[in-house]
């Protein structure tokens, strides 16, 4: 029976200490290793179980709550416990205590139930206690029944497919908002850029465009066109003038020398104005061209010029 209740004692002592010790070293995570914490947090637990032990009695938990209270304060030395623990895990105590809040404050270690109170009697300032942890408190909570097991009925698998159904939709919603915003986009241009238009002079004239033809034809003026022929010579020069955009003219002071060449050649006889008949009709425009042409002639041999006898040639005239 005593076994019984020693090793009751002890195993509400462990879990006592090692709540009591978490609130005391959760505050060195952010400075000190994890190797450095856990060597500190066995070197407590295996101190302060020395010290509570004799005193620990789980059906009295206020008997000797005095010799299980620890005062922590910045400006004395920590108790012994956790003092030798400082030394073996080497951590400094004020940067501990300043971790802690840098006041003083006392830590009261009972059976069932952790307390702290802050403030010293010295000065006359002295807090009311706060409950760090209760065993009472912590038995309750396990007792109650979880608000979703309560609530729902449902078996493994089906929680399970809900879980996967509720992951599902969450990737598609990622995706979708980066189909419906990616992360690149293109400037948008609202009108089109104004292209520019190149600088167009005053005394521009349409551009005269000429040709040279080679054709047997006589001479004749219609609509704006002239054409020169000789009886020998198959050919007739022909020229036309055609407006062309603004983007196509050149000044005439411009025009290459190949150019003022033709132009230089065009002859415009005014003074003929009958219409030259051709296969019984008449020069005739069709679509944007000169049709001529003139019947075929056979040549008709001149007669013979027949030579005077000269009386003083006295040799008679042979055929």
């Amino acid at each position: 029976m005593a076994a019984v209740t020693t090793a009751a004692a002890f195993g509400s002592l462990s879990v006592t200490l090692a709540h009591a010790i978490s609130y005391l070293t959760r505050s060195l995570i952010n400075r000190y290793s994890a190797t450095t914490i856990i060597q500190l947090q066995i070197a407590l637990e295996t101190n302060l179980t020395a010290q509570f032990a004799p005193s620990w009695v789980p059906s009295e938990p206020l008997r000797g709550s005095g010799r299980r209270c620890l005062t922590l304060s910045p400006s004395a030395i920590p108790p012994r416990p956790v003092y030798n623990a400082c030394r073996t895990a080497s951590v400094e105590w004020s940067e501990w205590i300043a971790l802690l809040g840098g006041v003083e404050f006392d830590l009261f270690i009972d059976p069932g139930c952790i307390s702290v109170r802050f403030g010293s009697w010295d000065s006359g300032k002295v807090s009311k206690f706060f409950t760090v942890w209760s065993e009472m408190a912590h038995a309750t909570a396990e007792c109650l029944p979880e608000p979703c097991q309560k609530a729902s009925g449902k078996t493994l698998a089906q929680q399970l497919l809900e879980i996967d159904e509720d992951e599902d939709e969450q990737l598609f919603a990622m995706i979708a908002d980066e189909v419906r915003e990616p992360s690149w986009l293109s400037p948008l241009i609202t009108q089109f850029p104004a292209v520019p238009v190149p600088p167009r002079s005053k005394t521009s004239s349409p551009v005269s465009i000429c040709s040279v033809h080679s054709r047997s034809s006589s001479s004749s003026s219609s609509s704006g066109f002239t054409f020169s022929s000789d009886e020998s010579i198959d050919s007739f020069d022909s020229a036309t003038t055609l407006s062309t955009s603004p983007a196509d003219e050149r000044p005439k002071g411009k025009l290459s020398r190949r150019e003022r060449a033709r132009q230089a050649r065009v002859f415009v006889d005014t003074s003929k104005k009958e219409v030259t008949n051709y296969d019984g009709g008449k020069t005739t425009v069709l679509t944007g061209g000169v049709m001529l042409g003139a019947g075929c002639t056979t040549p008709q041999a001149r007669p013979a010029a027949h030579k005077r006898m000269d009386s003083s040639n006295w040799r008679s005239a042979r055929a």
